[in-house]
């Protein structure tokens, strides 16, 4: 294991956008390294809707009479990356007072 971080760790080190993704609460070495990884170069998204999109982050929509119902995620995209996403998320909103706010808020709704 401890080679792996290591190899993780080196990698990450070589890329100067690992580095600002950790600057992020909740986001460590393997989130960002996997984010930049698997997305690569982030001009291939014209906009941050095609890749919210792009890892099926997207609520699932279903309207009809000009009602939008609007429900669970469309889990379309990559699995591990979608996990390591929300589980950075959890960790930002138990660190971060704002993003905790945030995050109750989304849930009571």
């Amino acid at each position: 294991m401890r080679e792996l971080d290591r190899a993780a760790e080196e990698a990450g080190r070589a890329r100067e956008e690992v580095a600002l993704l950790r600057t992020h609460p909740g986001v460590g070495r393997v989130v960002s390294l996997a984010f930049v990884l698997t997305v690569g170069p982030i001009e291939r998204f014209p906009n941050s809707r095609k890749l919210v999109s792009y890892w099926g982050l997207n609520p699932r929509e279903n309207s009809s009479g000009g009602r939008q119902r609007l429900g669970s995620i469309g889990k379309q995209g990559n699995t591990l990356m979608r996990w390591l996403l929300v589980e950075a998320a959890q960790t930002a909103a138990r660190l971060d007072p704002q993003l905790r706010r945030i995050y109750q808020r989304a849930c009571s709704e």
